[in-house]
């Protein structure tokens, strides 16, 4: 019901942020002579309102030191405001039915039926890796901190860009009992929808017709993998891959990853869209204002994902160069101006920090996989032949239409090639070689293929059926029928692994839900506490997702030293040294007992088959 309530506030205020938005966008694309925002450009508008809406709420939360976030009732309020405004510039009218929203309808279903009921039928989406470090981070900001800053007590500094933790807690805040947990299972849904419809949005910059094709490719074109399969197979780690780098996570194939967790590259990616579809409309408009939105979008992409803001600098400057035909100075500037103030906001204290902390340290215990060409291009599957088809038909046709979708192809080409020569020569990257990774580069480049695709596809269909209609649908359901096989094995496969919790899939486990030991004792616990965990890093660690606490200790296996991963070299090394010496004082003990005593406890009760208790420091 949580995730119903948060996933229904969110569409309304989405829509609100959109109304507001595209009226003041409307005008200025109509004085530039160019055409009304079309249903589908709408609502991927709107979403990127939405973030702007957040991104905001953030900055005030940090000028007020915590208030936006910390106190309940401001969101809400900020929210209900937002949509009077709305409601009265232009009340909301229900469409009529025509023959395309049944093909929409269908679509729908299909995505629902393969990307959420298995989540609906086993439990939480949510898996260990970057999730908990995301709850955590969230919690920090629920709980008043202006910038989420880690579990290290004293020298915790956090690097991360906060877009991602800001969207989580305004939806957190829009539903008085909801929390991340559910913030990341409403996430998820979004994004089934979101990033099919960003995939529309760039094919009807060409077609208009191929928005429809390009979704359904986007979201539902997997490999072939399934031909050997069985009747279910999906694999959590890259490095156990059995089919290629079909039906496993973080494949090239980013179908695969509209299955859960919600993380920041698949939103960052939807904002990549968005950002993109508003920069095209902007530099065909000629017009600066336009041009410094649609950079500012752009640099918002930075505030969720400083991998996938390389894309966005590439597409921005790419699409400068080839779709402005004078003044390309001045449109790159007015572009890359507004993405630097943007990105700015997050990255300015960043650096500050940078210098005055002796740079970053590497906290990444290992790199992911990254596949080799021929694999990685045949897990797109029916998806390949289309895109190239569909870059095929931009080639042939230079209109000026088609240049945009040129432009980022090149810039994404561009960027892939570096990915592969860090990898060859052993980059560094300033401690950070996940930006030029090539897990990084294949999600814009599989949504730039399914626009292609979807103008290929769309394209095909035409002259067949001019010919023989017949043939035209059957063609297209075998189509269909290709690419959505692999799906369909994946979600039975994964279905699996949310029904025995393993490979990370913990969420719905007894000792994580609702009422819990270890959500009771997080509920007594917040960022301005230490705790000490005798016996236990796995509830150490979940005390902090939960509650956002300081760690008075960690020990993270995989890691020497820095088991906190403080992301600043000098910070780093002073938790190491205290860490070694005297510690962290505790201000509450979790420790294990032998069964429930009368003591100073706050909460006792059962976590791994053991008992436990959180007592203050001081009992």
């Amino acid at each position: 019901m949580l995730v119903a309530a948060q996933l229904a506030a969110c569409l309304v205020v989405a829509w609100a942020c959109g109304v507001v938005a595209l009226e003041r966008l409307d005008r200025r694309v109509e004085a530039a002579g160019g055409e009304r925002f079309g249903s589908a450009e709408r609502a991927l508008i709107s979403a990127l309102a939405f973030l702007g809406l957040c991104v905001v709420l953030m900055v005030g939360h940090i000028v007020t030191g915590g208030v936006i976030f910390g106190v309940p009732g401001v969101v809400p309020a900020i929210a209900v405001a937002l949509v009077v405004v709305a409601w009265r510039k232009r009340a909301p009218r229900w469409p009529h039915l025509e023959r395309k929203h049944l093909s929409l309808a269908l679509l729908a279903i299909a995505l629902i039926a393969i990307y959420a009921v298995p989540v609906f039928l086993s439990g939480s989406g949510v898996r260990a890796g970057d999730p908990p470090w995301h709850l955590g981070w969230t919690e920090q900001l629920l709980h008043g901190d202006p910038v989420p800053t880690g579990p290290a007590p004293e020298f915790g500094a956090n690097a991360y860009p906060w877009g991602f933790h800001s969207i989580l807690a305004t939806m957190v805040r829009l539903v008085p009992g909801s929390d991340p947990l559910i913030a990341h299972e409403t996430m998820h849904l979004l994004l089934i929808a979101l990033i099919p419809l960003a995939a529309a949005c760039l094919a009807r910059l060409v077609n208009p017709k191929a928005g429809f094709a390009a979704a359904w490719l986007a979201g539902l074109a997997g490999g072939f993998g399934w031909v050997h399969s069985g009747l279910r197979a999906f694999d959590a780690t890259p490095t156990e891959a059995r089919f290629g780098a079909d039906l496993v996570v973080a494949s090239p194939n980013s179908v695969y990853e509209l299955f859960p967790p919600a993380l920041p590259r698949e939103v960052a990616l939807i904002a990549l869209g968005a950002a993109t579809l508003m920069l095209a409309v902007a530099l065909r408009s000629g017009d600066r204002r336009l041009q410094l939105v649609g950079g500012a979008a752009m640099g918002a992409v930075g505030l969720i994902s400083v991998p996938m803001l390389l894309t966005a600098v590439a597409w921005s400057v790419a699409m400068c160069l080839i779709t402005v035909k004078k003044d390309r100075i001045r449109a790159s500037a007015a572009v890359l101006g507004g993405a630097v103030v943007v990105f700015a906001l997050w990255a300015g204290p960043v650096l500050r920090d940078y210098i005055r902390y002796d740079g970053f340290v590497n906290i990444t215990p290992q790199l992911g996989v990254e596949w080799d060409l021929g694999t990685a291009l045949a897990s797109w599957g029916i998806l390949l032949p289309l895109a190239i088809a569909g870059i095929g038909i931009l080639l042939a046709q230079p209109r000026v239409v088609s240049r945009p979708l040129l432009a980022c192809l090149g810039g994404s080409l561009l960027l892939f090639g570096l990915s592969i020569a860090r990898a060859k020569l052993d980059w560094g990257v300033f401690g950070n070689e996940t930006l030029l990774h090539q897990g990084r580069m294949w999600p814009p480049l599989h949504l730039l293929g399914a626009a292609c695709a979807g103008v290929a596809a769309v394209v095909a269909y035409g002259w067949l059926r001019a010919r023989a209609r017949a043939l035209a649908v059957s063609l297209g359901a075998v189509v269909a029928l290709l690419g959505i096989a692999s799906p369909v094995v994946a979600a039975g496969g994964l279905t699996h692994l949310l029904d025995t919790h393993t490979k990370g899939f913990d969420y719905a486990e007894p000792d994580l839900v609702s009422g819990s030991f270890m959500r009771r004792a997080a509920s007594h616990l917040s960022p301005d506490d230490v705790v000490r965990v005798d016996g236990s890093d796995e509830l150490a660690f979940l005390l902090f997702q939960f509650s956002g606490v300081k760690l008075a200790n960690y020990d993270d296996p995989r890691l020497i030293g820095n088991e906190l991963r403080i992301r600043y070299s000098d910070l780093a090394a002073q938790w190491d040294r205290q860490d070694l010496d005297e510690g962290f004082e505790p201000d509450y003990v979790v420790r294990p007992v032998a069964g429930p005593i009368i003591t100073l406890e706050i909460e006792q009760g059962r976590f791994d088959d053991e008992f436990w208790e959180l007592v203050p420091a001081d009992g």
